[in-house]
Protein backbone atom coordinates (compact mmCIF):
# COMPACT_ATOMS: atom_id res chain seq x y z
CA UNK A 1 0.00 0.00 0.00
CA UNK A 2 3.16 2.60 0.85
CA UNK A 3 4.78 1.65 -2.58
CA UNK A 4 1.19 2.44 -4.43
CA UNK A 5 1.20 5.67 -2.78
CA UNK A 6 4.53 6.68 -3.92
CA UNK A 7 4.14 5.63 -7.19
CA UNK A 8 1.08 7.85 -7.11
CA UNK A 9 3.15 11.02 -6.05
CA UNK A 10 6.06 9.70 -8.05
CA UNK A 11 3.72 10.29 -10.87
CA UNK A 12 1.77 13.14 -9.63
CA UNK A 13 5.18 15.17 -9.39
CA UNK A 14 6.01 14.27 -12.99
CA UNK A 15 2.91 15.24 -14.10
CA UNK A 16 2.92 18.39 -12.21
CA UNK A 17 6.43 19.10 -13.45
CA UNK A 18 5.44 18.68 -17.16
CA UNK A 19 2.04 20.81 -16.51
CA UNK A 20 4.65 23.72 -15.35
CA UNK A 21 6.40 23.43 -18.71
CA UNK A 22 3.67 23.59 -20.33
CA UNK A 23 1.68 26.44 -18.65
CA UNK A 24 5.14 28.60 -18.86
CA UNK A 25 5.01 28.27 -22.63
CA UNK A 26 1.32 28.94 -22.14
CA UNK A 27 2.25 31.96 -20.47
CA UNK A 28 4.95 33.05 -23.33
CA UNK A 29 2.35 32.60 -25.72
CA UNK A 30 -0.53 34.03 -23.54
CA UNK A 31 2.10 37.74 -23.58
CA UNK A 32 2.89 37.28 -27.25
CA UNK A 33 -0.63 37.51 -28.22
CA UNK A 34 -1.39 40.45 -25.71
CA UNK A 35 1.66 42.31 -27.56
CA UNK A 36 0.11 41.73 -31.01
CA UNK A 37 -3.31 43.43 -29.33
CA UNK A 38 -1.11 45.81 -27.66
CA UNK A 39 0.66 47.16 -30.79
CA UNK A 40 -2.35 46.97 -32.69
CA UNK A 41 -4.27 49.09 -30.61
CA UNK A 42 -0.72 51.82 -29.77
CA UNK A 43 -2.35 53.88 -32.27
CA UNK A 44 -5.54 54.80 -30.73
CA UNK A 45 -4.71 55.24 -27.08
CA UNK A 46 -2.39 57.72 -24.91
CA UNK A 47 0.94 57.63 -24.16
CA UNK A 48 0.73 56.78 -20.71
CA UNK A 49 -1.54 53.91 -21.57
CA UNK A 50 0.65 52.67 -23.96
CA UNK A 51 3.92 53.21 -21.65
CA UNK A 52 1.45 50.85 -19.48
CA UNK A 53 0.73 48.25 -21.29
CA UNK A 54 4.12 47.84 -22.67
CA UNK A 55 5.86 48.33 -19.10
CA UNK A 56 3.23 45.67 -17.76
CA UNK A 57 4.09 43.44 -20.27
CA UNK A 58 8.07 44.01 -20.46
CA UNK A 59 7.37 42.48 -16.76
CA UNK A 60 5.48 39.69 -17.74
CA UNK A 61 8.11 38.37 -20.40
CA UNK A 62 10.63 38.84 -17.78
CA UNK A 63 8.97 36.83 -15.32
CA UNK A 64 8.01 34.11 -17.54
CA UNK A 65 11.61 33.93 -19.08
CA UNK A 66 12.59 33.65 -15.10
CA UNK A 67 10.26 30.67 -14.64
CA UNK A 68 11.22 29.15 -17.54
CA UNK A 69 15.05 29.08 -16.86
CA UNK A 70 14.20 28.31 -13.12
CA UNK A 71 12.18 24.78 -14.10
CA UNK A 72 14.34 23.60 -17.11
CA UNK A 73 18.01 24.39 -15.00
CA UNK A 74 17.13 23.36 -11.34
CA UNK A 75 15.02 20.78 -9.73
CA UNK A 76 11.37 21.11 -9.84
CA UNK A 77 9.91 22.02 -6.60
CA UNK A 78 6.01 21.77 -5.98
CA UNK A 79 5.26 24.73 -4.15
CA UNK A 80 6.19 26.66 -7.04
CA UNK A 81 2.47 25.73 -8.47
CA UNK A 82 1.31 28.00 -6.13
CA UNK A 83 3.89 30.23 -6.38
CA UNK A 84 3.40 31.21 -10.33
CA UNK A 85 -0.42 30.76 -10.20
CA UNK A 86 -1.04 33.47 -7.70
CA UNK A 87 1.55 35.85 -9.10
CA UNK A 88 -0.30 35.19 -12.52
CA UNK A 89 -2.95 36.76 -11.36
CA UNK A 90 -1.26 39.31 -9.04
CA UNK A 91 0.28 40.59 -12.54
CA UNK A 92 -3.21 40.88 -13.95
CA UNK A 93 -5.04 42.61 -11.05
CA UNK A 94 -1.56 45.05 -11.13
CA UNK A 95 -2.08 45.91 -14.38
CA UNK A 96 -5.88 46.64 -13.92
CA UNK A 97 -4.90 48.92 -10.95
CA UNK A 98 -2.56 50.66 -13.43
CA UNK A 99 -5.37 51.19 -15.63
CA UNK A 100 -6.80 53.20 -12.92
CA UNK A 101 -4.26 55.74 -12.85
CA UNK A 102 -4.64 56.73 -16.59
CA UNK A 103 -7.68 58.97 -17.49
CA UNK A 104 -11.05 56.83 -17.13
CA UNK A 105 -10.19 55.45 -14.31
CA UNK A 106 -13.49 53.28 -14.64
CA UNK A 107 -11.50 51.18 -17.46
CA UNK A 108 -9.84 49.43 -14.42
CA UNK A 109 -12.89 47.04 -13.96
CA UNK A 110 -14.14 47.07 -17.08
CA UNK A 111 -11.05 46.25 -19.35
CA UNK A 112 -10.65 42.96 -21.61
CA UNK A 113 -7.45 42.13 -19.09
CA UNK A 114 -9.92 40.96 -16.30
CA UNK A 115 -10.45 37.86 -18.75
CA UNK A 116 -6.88 36.45 -18.47
CA UNK A 117 -7.26 35.62 -15.06
CA UNK A 118 -9.85 32.63 -16.50
CA UNK A 119 -7.45 30.61 -18.60
CA UNK A 120 -4.80 31.52 -15.60
CA UNK A 121 -7.70 30.02 -13.43
CA UNK A 122 -8.07 27.32 -15.84
CA UNK A 123 -4.33 25.69 -16.33
CA UNK A 124 -4.52 24.91 -12.79
CA UNK A 125 -6.72 22.10 -13.53
CA UNK A 126 -3.57 20.11 -15.12
CA UNK A 127 -1.74 19.73 -11.52
CA UNK A 128 -4.78 17.75 -10.79
CA UNK A 129 -4.60 19.98 -7.40
CA UNK A 130 -7.98 21.53 -6.15
CA UNK A 131 -5.90 23.17 -3.42
CA UNK A 132 -3.80 25.04 -5.92
CA UNK A 133 -6.98 26.00 -8.37
CA UNK A 134 -8.69 27.17 -4.74
CA UNK A 135 -5.81 29.19 -3.73
CA UNK A 136 -5.34 30.92 -7.30
CA UNK A 137 -9.24 31.44 -7.86
CA UNK A 138 -9.83 32.61 -3.99
CA UNK A 139 -6.12 34.86 -4.53
CA UNK A 140 -8.17 35.96 -7.77
CA UNK A 141 -11.86 37.04 -5.81
CA UNK A 142 -9.79 38.62 -2.73
CA UNK A 143 -7.60 40.87 -4.79
CA UNK A 144 -10.36 42.19 -7.12
CA UNK A 145 -12.34 42.63 -4.57
CA UNK A 146 -9.59 44.35 -2.53
CA UNK A 147 -9.26 46.59 -6.06
CA UNK A 148 -13.05 47.41 -6.20
CA UNK A 149 -12.95 48.51 -2.40
CA UNK A 150 -9.47 50.20 -2.71
CA UNK A 151 -10.84 52.15 -5.87
CA UNK A 152 -14.38 53.54 -4.16
CA UNK A 153 -12.86 54.35 -1.01
CA UNK A 154 -10.15 56.36 -2.60
CA UNK A 155 -13.05 58.48 -4.82
CA UNK A 156 -11.22 56.94 -7.67
CA UNK A 157 -14.50 54.99 -9.33
CA UNK A 158 -17.95 55.98 -7.60
CA UNK A 159 -20.04 52.17 -7.73
CA UNK A 160 -23.82 53.15 -8.76
CA UNK A 161 -26.70 51.17 -8.86
CA UNK A 162 -28.17 50.42 -12.09
CA UNK A 163 -28.43 47.87 -14.89
CA UNK A 164 -26.10 46.20 -17.18
CA UNK A 165 -27.01 49.25 -20.01
CA UNK A 166 -24.90 51.28 -17.66
CA UNK A 167 -22.47 48.93 -16.73
CA UNK A 168 -21.81 48.48 -20.54
CA UNK A 169 -22.65 51.26 -22.46
CA UNK A 170 -21.06 54.08 -19.87
CA UNK A 171 -18.33 55.22 -17.87
CA UNK A 172 -20.35 53.78 -14.78
CA UNK A 173 -19.16 51.08 -12.56
CA UNK A 174 -22.22 49.47 -11.32
CA UNK A 175 -22.69 47.14 -8.11
CA UNK A 176 -25.06 44.80 -10.25
CA UNK A 177 -22.21 44.62 -13.15
CA UNK A 178 -19.42 43.68 -10.55
CA UNK A 179 -21.54 41.55 -8.44
CA UNK A 180 -22.00 39.65 -11.96
CA UNK A 181 -18.48 39.38 -12.68
CA UNK A 182 -17.51 38.10 -9.42
CA UNK A 183 -19.77 35.24 -9.34
CA UNK A 184 -19.28 34.55 -13.04
CA UNK A 185 -15.50 34.08 -11.98
CA UNK A 186 -16.82 31.96 -8.33
CA UNK A 187 -18.55 29.65 -10.48
CA UNK A 188 -15.70 29.18 -12.96
CA UNK A 189 -13.33 28.40 -10.02
CA UNK A 190 -15.82 25.89 -8.85
CA UNK A 191 -16.03 24.30 -12.11
CA UNK A 192 -12.36 23.94 -12.19
CA UNK A 193 -11.73 23.06 -8.88
CA UNK A 194 -14.21 19.88 -10.12
CA UNK A 195 -12.82 19.23 -13.11
CA UNK A 196 -9.31 18.97 -10.81
CA UNK A 197 -11.05 17.00 -8.14
CA UNK A 198 -12.10 14.84 -10.92
CA UNK A 199 -9.14 14.37 -13.29
CA UNK A 200 -6.98 13.38 -10.15
CA UNK A 201 -9.24 10.54 -9.14
CA UNK A 202 -8.77 9.28 -12.71
CA UNK A 203 -5.29 9.77 -12.78
CA UNK A 204 -4.68 7.74 -9.34
CA UNK A 205 -6.97 5.24 -10.66
CA UNK A 206 -4.91 4.84 -13.82
CA UNK A 207 -1.49 4.95 -11.89
CA UNK A 208 -3.43 1.93 -9.77
CA UNK A 209 -3.50 -0.04 -12.36
CA UNK A 210 -0.41 1.04 -14.21
CA UNK A 211 1.12 -0.49 -11.19
CA UNK A 212 -1.32 -3.41 -10.95
CA UNK A 213 -0.45 -4.41 -14.82
CA UNK A 214 3.43 -3.67 -13.62
CA UNK A 215 3.41 -6.22 -10.83
CA UNK A 216 1.43 -8.76 -12.57
CA UNK A 217 4.18 -8.41 -15.76
CA UNK A 218 7.04 -8.81 -12.92
CA UNK A 219 5.12 -11.51 -11.47
CA UNK A 220 4.99 -13.49 -15.09
CA UNK A 221 8.44 -12.13 -15.78
CA UNK A 222 9.56 -14.01 -12.76
CA UNK A 223 7.83 -16.82 -13.21
CA UNK A 224 8.96 -17.44 -16.90
CA UNK A 225 12.77 -16.74 -15.53
CA UNK A 226 12.21 -19.83 -12.96
CA UNK A 227 10.31 -21.99 -15.63
CA UNK A 228 13.16 -21.06 -17.85
CA UNK A 229 15.66 -22.31 -14.90
CA UNK A 230 13.55 -25.41 -14.44
CA UNK A 231 13.51 -25.81 -18.33
CA UNK A 232 17.03 -25.67 -18.46
CA UNK A 233 17.80 -28.12 -16.33
CA UNK A 234 15.87 -30.55 -18.55
CA UNK A 235 17.73 -29.89 -20.74
CA UNK A 236 21.11 -31.76 -20.81
CA UNK A 237 24.53 -30.69 -19.47
CA UNK A 238 26.93 -33.70 -18.79
CA UNK A 239 27.08 -35.87 -22.17
CA UNK A 240 27.70 -39.86 -22.92
CA UNK A 241 31.30 -41.30 -23.53
CA UNK A 242 31.12 -42.97 -26.61
CA UNK A 243 34.86 -43.36 -27.47
CA UNK A 244 35.98 -41.22 -31.02
CA UNK A 245 31.88 -40.50 -31.12
CA UNK A 246 31.76 -36.62 -29.57
CA UNK A 247 28.26 -35.26 -29.18
CA UNK A 248 27.38 -31.99 -27.68
CA UNK A 249 24.30 -30.29 -27.73
CA UNK A 250 23.25 -26.54 -26.82
CA UNK A 251 19.99 -24.99 -26.34
CA UNK A 252 20.09 -20.33 -26.93
CA UNK A 253 16.71 -19.49 -25.20
CA UNK A 254 14.93 -16.91 -26.92
CA UNK A 255 12.37 -14.09 -24.86
CA UNK A 256 9.92 -16.91 -24.31
CA UNK A 257 9.78 -20.03 -22.92
CA UNK A 258 9.91 -22.25 -25.97
CA UNK A 259 9.41 -26.15 -26.68
CA UNK A 260 12.94 -26.88 -28.14
CA UNK A 261 14.47 -30.44 -27.07
CA UNK A 262 17.97 -32.16 -27.65
CA UNK A 263 18.94 -35.57 -25.68
CA UNK A 264 21.71 -38.46 -25.92
CA UNK A 265 20.62 -41.34 -24.77
CA UNK A 266 23.87 -43.92 -24.44
CA UNK A 267 22.36 -47.45 -25.32
CA UNK A 268 25.61 -48.83 -25.32
CA UNK A 269 29.68 -48.16 -25.78
CA UNK A 270 29.20 -48.19 -29.45
CA UNK A 271 25.65 -46.80 -30.02
CA UNK A 272 23.71 -44.11 -28.91
CA UNK A 273 20.37 -42.09 -30.11
CA UNK A 274 20.28 -38.46 -30.71
CA UNK A 275 17.09 -36.87 -30.66
CA UNK A 276 15.92 -33.11 -30.98
CA UNK A 277 12.47 -31.82 -30.98
CA UNK A 278 10.26 -28.74 -31.31
CA UNK A 279 7.09 -28.09 -29.96
CA UNK A 280 4.63 -25.79 -31.72
CA UNK A 281 3.82 -22.47 -30.02
CA UNK A 282 5.54 -20.68 -27.49
CA UNK A 283 5.42 -19.97 -23.19
CA UNK A 284 4.67 -22.39 -20.51
CA UNK A 285 2.24 -24.52 -22.61
CA UNK A 286 5.01 -25.43 -25.03
CA UNK A 287 7.69 -25.95 -22.19
CA UNK A 288 5.24 -28.40 -20.50
CA UNK A 289 4.58 -30.71 -23.61
CA UNK A 290 8.77 -30.35 -24.04
CA UNK A 291 8.79 -31.60 -20.57
CA UNK A 292 6.40 -34.76 -21.54
CA UNK A 293 8.58 -35.33 -24.58
CA UNK A 294 11.62 -35.65 -22.15
CA UNK A 295 9.95 -37.81 -19.85
CA UNK A 296 8.52 -40.40 -22.55
CA UNK A 297 11.40 -40.14 -24.55
CA UNK A 298 13.74 -41.50 -21.81
CA UNK A 299 11.16 -43.82 -20.92
CA UNK A 300 10.79 -45.16 -24.89
CA UNK A 301 14.26 -45.81 -24.73
CA UNK A 302 15.09 -47.70 -21.92
CA UNK A 303 12.70 -49.91 -22.95
CA UNK A 304 14.49 -50.88 -25.93
CA UNK A 305 12.28 -50.26 -29.00
CA UNK A 306 13.50 -50.01 -32.20
CA UNK A 307 12.99 -46.37 -33.85
CA UNK A 308 9.76 -47.13 -35.47
CA UNK A 309 8.11 -47.92 -32.46
CA UNK A 310 9.46 -45.61 -30.16
CA UNK A 311 8.35 -43.11 -32.85
CA UNK A 312 4.57 -44.81 -32.79
CA UNK A 313 4.38 -44.66 -29.14
CA UNK A 314 5.50 -40.92 -28.88
CA UNK A 315 2.98 -39.99 -30.81
CA UNK A 316 0.36 -41.83 -29.38
CA UNK A 317 1.19 -40.59 -25.69
CA UNK A 318 1.21 -36.90 -27.39
CA UNK A 319 -2.58 -37.49 -29.09
CA UNK A 320 -3.48 -38.65 -25.33
CA UNK A 321 -1.84 -35.81 -23.48
CA UNK A 322 -2.52 -32.91 -25.64
CA UNK A 323 -4.87 -30.93 -28.59
CA UNK A 324 -4.71 -31.58 -31.97
CA UNK A 325 -3.49 -27.75 -32.25
CA UNK A 326 -0.37 -29.16 -30.68
CA UNK A 327 2.06 -31.12 -32.54
CA UNK A 328 5.85 -32.12 -32.44
CA UNK A 329 8.74 -32.43 -34.80
CA UNK A 330 11.62 -34.67 -34.01
CA UNK A 331 14.52 -36.13 -35.44
CA UNK A 332 15.56 -39.34 -34.18
CA UNK A 333 19.14 -40.85 -35.19
CA UNK A 334 21.17 -43.80 -33.90
CA UNK A 335 24.38 -43.93 -34.22
CA UNK A 336 26.42 -47.26 -34.44
CA UNK A 337 30.00 -46.98 -34.69
CA UNK A 338 30.39 -50.74 -34.76
CA UNK A 339 28.47 -51.20 -37.86
CA UNK A 340 29.27 -47.55 -38.72
CA UNK A 341 25.79 -46.81 -39.53
CA UNK A 342 22.96 -44.23 -38.77
CA UNK A 343 19.58 -44.95 -38.82
CA UNK A 344 16.99 -42.11 -38.55
CA UNK A 345 13.52 -41.30 -38.39
CA UNK A 346 12.42 -37.82 -39.52
CA UNK A 347 8.44 -36.51 -38.30
CA UNK A 348 8.53 -33.11 -39.97
CA UNK A 349 11.82 -31.73 -38.25
CA UNK A 350 13.77 -29.67 -40.03
CA UNK A 351 15.99 -31.89 -42.01
CA UNK A 352 19.97 -32.28 -40.47
CA UNK A 353 22.93 -32.15 -42.11
CA UNK A 354 25.14 -34.94 -42.61
CA UNK A 355 29.35 -34.00 -43.82
CA UNK A 356 31.08 -37.47 -44.75
CA UNK A 357 34.00 -38.18 -46.92
CA UNK A 358 33.92 -34.87 -48.18
CA UNK A 359 30.00 -34.26 -48.83
CA UNK A 360 27.29 -32.33 -47.21
CA UNK A 361 23.67 -33.81 -47.64
CA UNK A 362 20.02 -33.39 -45.85
CA UNK A 363 18.72 -36.12 -44.01
CA UNK A 364 14.48 -35.08 -45.19
CA UNK A 365 11.57 -35.43 -43.77
CA UNK A 366 10.35 -38.63 -43.88
CA UNK A 367 6.69 -37.86 -42.66
CA UNK A 368 4.76 -35.75 -40.83
CA UNK A 369 5.26 -34.42 -36.86
CA UNK A 370 3.60 -36.39 -34.01
CA UNK A 371 0.82 -35.60 -32.82
CA UNK A 372 -1.29 -34.39 -35.64
CA UNK A 373 -2.92 -38.20 -36.85
CA UNK A 374 -3.56 -41.53 -34.30
CA UNK A 375 -1.54 -43.64 -37.70
CA UNK A 376 1.91 -41.90 -38.28
CA UNK A 377 2.27 -41.88 -42.37
CA UNK A 378 4.96 -43.23 -44.28
CA UNK A 379 7.06 -44.32 -41.17
CA UNK A 380 9.87 -45.90 -42.01
CA UNK A 381 13.72 -46.41 -41.03
CA UNK A 382 16.12 -44.93 -43.17
CA UNK A 383 19.99 -45.66 -43.01
CA UNK A 384 23.52 -43.45 -44.23
CA UNK A 385 26.68 -44.65 -44.09
CA UNK A 386 28.54 -43.07 -40.86
CA UNK A 387 32.53 -43.29 -41.17
CA UNK A 388 34.95 -42.67 -39.01
CA UNK A 389 35.08 -38.28 -40.09
CA UNK A 390 31.49 -37.77 -40.26
CA UNK A 391 29.64 -35.64 -38.53
CA UNK A 392 26.10 -35.17 -37.65
CA UNK A 393 24.47 -31.64 -36.85
CA UNK A 394 20.76 -31.15 -36.12
CA UNK A 395 18.90 -27.80 -35.95
CA UNK A 396 15.97 -26.66 -34.71
CA UNK A 397 14.10 -24.01 -36.98
CA UNK A 398 14.96 -20.88 -34.74
CA UNK A 399 18.15 -21.31 -36.32
CA UNK A 400 17.42 -21.81 -39.79
CA UNK A 401 14.42 -18.98 -39.39
CA UNK A 402 16.32 -16.18 -37.95
CA UNK A 403 15.75 -13.14 -39.53
CA UNK A 404 18.38 -9.79 -39.71
CA UNK A 405 16.85 -6.88 -39.86
CA UNK A 406 15.78 -6.78 -43.79
CA UNK A 407 13.74 -9.66 -43.24
CA UNK A 408 15.94 -12.22 -44.35
CA UNK A 409 16.31 -15.29 -42.94
CA UNK A 410 19.54 -17.35 -42.06
CA UNK A 411 18.55 -20.16 -43.87
CA UNK A 412 19.87 -24.14 -44.79
CA UNK A 413 22.44 -22.48 -47.57
CA UNK A 414 24.40 -20.89 -44.74
CA UNK A 415 24.36 -23.45 -42.59
CA UNK A 416 25.56 -25.64 -45.19
CA UNK A 417 28.03 -23.08 -45.55
CA UNK A 418 28.89 -22.72 -42.14
CA UNK A 419 29.66 -26.73 -41.67
CA UNK A 420 31.98 -27.13 -44.80
CA UNK A 421 34.00 -24.19 -43.30
CA UNK A 422 34.01 -25.14 -39.86
CA UNK A 423 34.08 -28.77 -39.66
CA UNK A 424 37.56 -29.12 -38.50
CA UNK A 425 36.12 -28.03 -35.05
CA UNK A 426 35.24 -30.09 -32.38
CA UNK A 427 31.66 -30.49 -31.03
CA UNK A 428 31.20 -28.21 -28.47
CA UNK A 429 33.54 -24.83 -30.01
CA UNK A 430 31.32 -25.56 -33.50
CA UNK A 431 28.24 -25.92 -31.84
CA UNK A 432 29.34 -22.04 -29.91
CA UNK A 433 30.68 -20.67 -33.15
CA UNK A 434 27.42 -21.56 -34.95
CA UNK A 435 25.20 -20.11 -32.68
CA UNK A 436 27.31 -16.72 -32.23
CA UNK A 437 26.82 -16.14 -36.24
CA UNK A 438 23.41 -16.66 -36.39
CA UNK A 439 22.97 -14.23 -33.59
CA UNK A 440 24.62 -12.12 -34.86
CA UNK A 441 22.80 -12.89 -37.93
CA UNK A 442 20.00 -11.28 -36.48
CA UNK A 443 21.67 -7.67 -36.54
CA UNK A 444 20.34 -6.85 -32.80
CA UNK A 445 17.23 -7.91 -33.03
CA UNK A 446 15.73 -10.32 -29.85
CA UNK A 447 15.40 -13.95 -30.24
CA UNK A 448 12.16 -14.73 -31.23
CA UNK A 449 12.44 -18.73 -31.07
CA UNK A 450 14.74 -20.58 -29.43
CA UNK A 451 17.95 -21.94 -31.26
CA UNK A 452 18.92 -25.31 -30.54
CA UNK A 453 21.62 -27.33 -31.83
CA UNK A 454 22.79 -31.19 -31.42
CA UNK A 455 25.66 -32.77 -33.19
CA UNK A 456 27.33 -36.28 -33.18
CA UNK A 457 31.30 -36.18 -34.57
CA UNK A 458 33.34 -39.67 -35.24
CA UNK A 459 36.35 -37.66 -34.68
CA UNK A 460 38.97 -39.85 -37.64
CA UNK A 461 42.13 -42.05 -35.16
Amino acid sequence: MEDLANRINEALAREEERAERIASTARLTLLGILSLIAIVNAGTISAAANIMNFGALAVGYGYGVAVLVRIRRRKYRPVMKYLTSCVDVLLVILVLFLYSRIEIPSVALKHYVFFIIFPLIGLTAFRYDVRLTLAAGGTAVVLYLALIFYLSFTGTVTVTTGGYDRELFTAEVTLLGQVTKILILVAYIALIAYLAARSRRLFERLVRQEVHVQSQKDLMVRELEIAGHVQSQLLPHVFPDIGALHVFGMVEQGRFIGGDYCDFLKLSDHRVVVVIADVSGKGVPAALVMAEVRASTHLLVSMELDLVGFVEQLNALLLRSTDRKTFVTLFAGEVDTSTRTLRYVNAGHPPPLLYRDQHLSSLTRGTIPLGVMVRVPQLSVRSEPFPPGAMLVCYTDGISERRNRGGEEYGEERLKEFVRSHIDLDTEPFAQRLLEEVKAFGQGRDLDDDMTVAIAEWLPE
